[in-house]
């Protein structure tokens, strides 16, 4: 590591003292984004979990610490196979990422006929595909990218035809990432005995690298039945069962190797 890349480690290693008194350039509903003198952006996560579906929205402290280790370790894990991020530095309670200019589009990885597919396209399971085999609800399948523009709570997402998010991000290129990374995050996981459905991304415009967190709160993962995601949430759980499942979800990374 050259003298200025230490500097500026040890610079975001000492940001937890002094991220309140940076400007805010975005409060959302999960997190603060704050401007670095660099132009890079410190990110703080907030405890909320929401479910349109469920319609249900609350503050679950400790999960914003658990969402923050668990994107740290598939952050690491995603470069390693390869895929690049925009992540620079994790500290405590923070975390330092480039700053990105991107539209509100979510790039969702299907590897399972769960979720909102299940629920809208109705009566699905009873036609053929074209290879003589069959989409059935909860069953995995082959993965696909869906690309959603990500409406203002209380709104729900919409769906965006391929032309139209085109026009926003490079579909071909964050297609390919997304798949990438879906298949690195697959195999990372599969080694902890945990199984992967689907999982949504923020990629930049160009497509080519993959931005915020990784972990239970974007992504449907299991573990022999068990849920160790938002599926918790809109079921109804309570704020200790949640604790418990991400904690387990934690623990599973980190005593299983990595590449």
């Amino acid at each position: 590591m050259s003298a200025a890349n230490r500097s500026g480690a040890a610079a975001y290693e000492r940001l937890g003292a002094t991220l309140d008194t940076l400007p805010v350039l975005v409060e959302g509903e999960s997190k603060v984004v704050r401007l670095l003198p660099d132009g890079n952006v410190a990110i703080q996560l907030k405890p909320t979990l929401f479910s349109y579906k469920a319609n249900r929205a609350d503050s679950i402290p400790g999960t914003e610490a658990l969402r923050l280790r668990i994107s740290e370790l598939l952050w690491d894990s995603l470069r390693r196979q390869g895929i690049e991020t925009t992540i620079i530095h994790v500290g405590a309670d923070y975390y330092v990422s480039e700053r990105v200019a991107a539209p509100p589009i979510e790039v969702i990885v299907k590897a399972a006929h769960v979720g909102t597919p299940k629920h809208i396209y109705k009566g699905m399971d009873g036609f053929l595909t074209r290879d003589g085999g069959r989409v059935l609800q909860d069953q995995r399948h082959e993965p696909y990218v869906r690309f959603d523009w990500r409406n203002p709570l209380p709104e729900r997402d919409e769906c965006l035809p391929i032309a139209l998010a085109d026009r926003f991000i490079d579909c071909e290129v964050a297609s390919q990432t997304a798949l990438a990374a879906f298949r690195a995050l697959d195999r990372r996981l599969s080694r902890c005995g945990i199984s992967i459905l689907d999982i949504c991304f923020f990629i930049t415009a160009d497509g080519r690298k993959i931005f915020g967190e990784v972990s239970p709160d974007c992504m449907r993962a299991k573990r022999t039945g068990v849920d160790l995601d938002k599926d918790l949430w809109r079921q109804g759980r309570d704020g200790p069962t949640i604790i418990r499942r991400w904690t387990e979800f934690l623990d599973l990374l980190e005593g299983s190797a990595d590449d």
